[in-house]
């Protein structure tokens, strides 16, 4: 079985998925001589029978006409493929394929170097060096090597053809060089491609043009998806850590890339980028730590169960009036907070019940329910006066979820009878009024006034959730229908699904691009509820980039966004409700290091005499009387779905079979998984996830105390410290040879140049 054999191991990184391979008429090649002779006959079907190692200098198979037949490989493994030809364009195994396919196959000890002028070395790998409209599965490439002037990748220099091409289940570990443009990790450039299920550890560069973990230049009409960039580092002029220059449509779907990944020049100024702002228009992929280190680190202690039974104590005590059983908008003062947000404040409640099954909140529930049927009309959502009645189509859609939430914990009938009869008259319409749901034209709008056309996030993303939760109880697929129709609705008309970002509202002049949190939470909460009924992963996908943008883009280095106008304070309070979804029934574990800084920061700078947390979770919360109830609620509802931080607690890191998964869709039961020595990521420690360097080689070393590090190095070097989510902390030049830097307390990457070279290491305080 070759490579192929052996089990899974938690050190191993990536696996082939088993196929079913077709039948050919196939010629069998045991020999270096039989795979040569591939060259006599370039259209015929051939399988490999055993392992081959190469004792001599290797000739491109397609020099004069592409190869346009099928190797298999058999799951075996082709070694010492050596090519240097000074003059050669189209260098690799194959020089050209075309209309081939090349499957279940290893590459190890290859040495491929094209020419070495301006006008030859072009179009250089490993595999190949051009492919046009082929099929290449289950291929890796290990312990190997490839330079060129440009078009230089590990499987290709380049991949195009008027046909599509596809590339499923491949990695590589090799070094790419392109001494001139376009080196990718594993193609050069590509065009009509898709790349899936691949991984790249190895290392690409070129001085002064494009570079990327899988694609140096992407021509147009490439998709990437489900890929891993787990290099340490890419060097180039223009560097992505998937792409490294757009030059027309391309498609990213659920891609990853090393938080610690460093990209850098290509010169020798050795100036590193931060990975913060290395982004551009979706081409870096989503960050995932190396290993179960976390991603960020509080200052302060983690908060616990008591932490979170306090916050919602607190929260109740300075905003529930005692009397009418409803949350005011203010400490101590009336009015009461806005209709809507009394159903958020409403869900936060059912989550503290179901987090510690409290006869205390169950009765609670029972309160708030009577304060607020009180307070508005008797929930007869046809009665449409104000300020106490109904006149927005959201606040409805926002009670009708909070009402069936309520019966899915007590099981009472009065709770779902109201949550049907709220999402009939919001769907519909009543009193001769419109509903809120277009026929004509699809989607929802936002108010029952006739002549206002608008169609809002606010309810169209809670539409799908409100009728997705109804399903989840009735079982009726009336309601399943329609969240279906008004999420594909909203996919179209409000959501951007290259960045994952969610509009406000779309007037029907297209989408305008005003960017809030609770639009990013039920937008993923939306999907993961279809995603969790139907297993469609596009669903996952889509929640899991909505996430990612709220993440990486909208949050502040690290700090969840906050907003601070009428009732807005509120919105993470309904991101808690649905990030949950996403991470439990979804199982995207990756979140939990960020959502535990954001608590354990708000909960440190929390008003200590009231326990009262504020919107802004990087400074002191001020006095209780300053803060309203929609900025306090945010925290208090995160605690109660996010479960302090324990030791066999779940995450997602680059090591972890979950991430594999969930994450990239691979599957990790049905595999057949590689030998150890197959594939071995070079120059990365399992511990540090750094370039390994020897102690006589490293010419630096570093001694971390309380609140700082020293640098011991031989001469003057410029050290910059990187946060490991890509942000530059501090750049400073160390003049001495044991130099101190202080530093707040946390995990760090610190990279020194000296003696022209660069190194890494990463540091905890």
């Amino acid at each position: 079985m070759g490579y192929f054999s052996g089990k899974m191991r938690m050190g191993l990184l990536f696996v082939f998925t088993i196929h079913q391979v077709v039948t050919y008429s196939q010629i069998p090649i045991s020999t270096e001589a039989e795979l040569r002779a591939i060259s006599s006959d370039l259209t015929a079907s051939y399988v490999l029978t055993n392992d081959i190692s190469l004792t001599s200098d290797w000739t491109p198979i397609g020099k004069d006409s592409p190869f346009a037949g099928i190797l298999d490989g058999n799951y075996h493994v082709i070694r010492n493929l050596k090519i240097k030809n000074p003059t050669s364009n189209y260098t690799g195994l194959f020089a050209r394929t075309d209309n081939a396919v090349i499957q279940n196959l290893g590459i190890e000890n290859a040495e491929v170097i094209g020419g070495t002028s301006t006008t030859t070395g072009n179009f250089v790998g490993i595999l190949a060096g051009m492919i046009s409209n082929s099929t290449i599965q289950n291929v890796y490439i290990a312990n190997s090597r490839v330079e060129g002037q440009t078009w230089v990748g590990s499987f290709a220099g380049r991949i195009n053809g008027a046909q599509r091409s596809s590339v499923i289940d491949c990695y590589s570990t090799a070094t790419v060089v392109a001494k001139t443009d376009n080196a990718g990790g594993i193609f050069g450039s590509a065009e009509k491609t898709t790349i899936k299920n691949a991984y790249f550890s190895g290392t690409a560069e070129t001085p002064d043009a494009n570079t990327g973990g899988i694609i140096g230049m992407s021509l147009g009409g490439d998709t990437i998806a489900n890929c891993l960039v787990l290099s340490q580092s890419l060097k180039g002029g223009t560097v992505g850590r998937m792409v490294g220059k757009e030059g027309g449509t391309l498609t990213l779907r659920n891609n990853y890339a090393r938080t610690d990944l460093l990209i850098g020049k290509g010169n020798a100024s050795g100036l590193v980028v931060p990975v913060a702002e290395s982004y551009a228009r979706g081409k870096q992929g989503e960050n995932v730590p190396y290993d179960a280190s976390p991603e960020y680190v509080s200052g302060f202690p983690h908060y616990t169960e008591a932490s979170a039974d306090a916050a919602f104590k607190a929260f109740n005590q300075h905003y529930l009036s005692p009397t009418q059983n409803i949350y005011r908008a203010k400490y101590n003062k009336e009015p009461v907070a806005a209709v809507w947000t009394q159903a958020i404040f409403l869900d936060m409640a059912v989550n503290a019940y179901k987090r510690t099954n409290s006869e205390e909140y169950l009765a609670l529930l029972d309160r708030l329910f009577k304060g607020n049927k009180a307070e508005y009309a008797d929930f007869i959502w046809t009665v449409d006066r104000y300020p106490n009645g109904w006149f927005i189509f959201d606040d409805i859609m926002w009670w009708v979820i909070s009402l069936a939430r309520l019966h899915e914990i007590t099981g009472d009938e009065t709770y779902l009878n109201l949550s049907v009869s709220g999402f009939d008259r919001v769907w519909n319409g009543a009193n001769g009024k419109r509903g809120s749901y277009d026929p004509v034209n699809g989607g929802m709008y936002w108010n029952w006034t006739d002549g206002d056309g608008g169609k809002m996030a606010c309810i169209n993303y809670p539409t799908v959730i409100a009728a997705m939760t109804l399903y989840n109880i009735t079982k009726d697929e009336v309601y399943l229908d329609k969240a279906k129709e008004i999420y594909a609705w909203a996919k179209i008309n409000l959501f951007d699904a290259t960045k994952g970002r969610v509009a406000d509202s779309n007037h029907g002049g297209g989408p305008a691009w005003t960017l809030h949190t609770y639009n990013q939470a039920t937008c993923m909460g939306a999907a993961v509820m279809l995603y969790k009924e139907t297993g469609d992963k596009e669903y996952l996908e889509e929640a899991v980039i909505t996430a990612n943008y709220l993440k990486n883009q909208m949050s502040t280095e690290g700090i969840l966004p906050f907003e601070t106008g009428i009732e807005q304070g509120i919105y993470n309070a309904i991101f808690a409700q649905y990030i949950i979804r996403l991470i439990e029934d979804g199982e995207q574990y990756q979140y939990l290091p960020w959502l535990h800084y954001n608590l354990d920061n708000a909960w440190g700078y929390r008003n200590k005499s009231s326990n009262i947390t504020d919107t802004d979770h990087s400074k002191q919360a001020p006095v209780v009387n300053d803060i309203e109830s929609y900025n306090a609620s945010g925290i208090p509802a995160l605690m109660q779905v996010i479960s302090p931080v324990i030791e066999t607690g779940k995450e997602i890191h680059c090591k972890s079979k979950t991430f594999y998964e969930k994450n990239l869709g691979w599957d990790m039961e049905n595999t057949w998984v590689a030998r150890e020595d197959a594939f071995p990521l070079l120059n990365f420690s399992q511990t540090t996830g750094i370039e390994k360097i020897s102690t006589a080689e490293n010419p630096f070393n570093i001694v971390c105390g309380k609140g700082s590090f020293f640098l011991q190095a031989p001469a003057e070097s410029p050290v910059e410290v990187y946060q490991p989510t890509g942000v530059l902390v501090k750049k400073q030049l160390i003049q001495n040879i044991n130099t101190g830097v202080e530093l707040p307390s946390g995990i760090y990457i610190v990279r020194a140049v000296v003696g022209g070279k660069a190194f890494a290491k990463k540091i905890v305080i």
